[in-house]
């Protein structure tokens, strides 16, 4: 039997809403987890800075506690 046109319309708009639906909730799973990695990686070079001054506060005492401890043997 034949369909009706109207009726092939309407399945071809039902098909393309489902087709839709699940492009967007795959869009939007992929943009979650491409913003969860951006803000990983932000969060990595922060604690990388923070690593890097840590270090440099450290040397800088060393330093000045080997300046101190000259000064005091003179």
């Amino acid at each position: 039997m034949l369909e009706h046109p109207e009726n092939g319309k309407n399945l071809v708009k039902k098909v393309q809403k489902y087709k839709d639906w699940n492009l967007t909730l795959y869009r939007w799973s992929v943009r979650a987890l491409l913003m969860k990695k951006i803000w990983f990686e932000e969060e990595k070079y922060k604690i990388r800075c923070l690593w890097t001054q840590l270090n440099f506060i450290e040397g800088l005492i060393e330093f000045m506690e080997g300046l101190i401890t000259r000064k005091i043997d003179f």
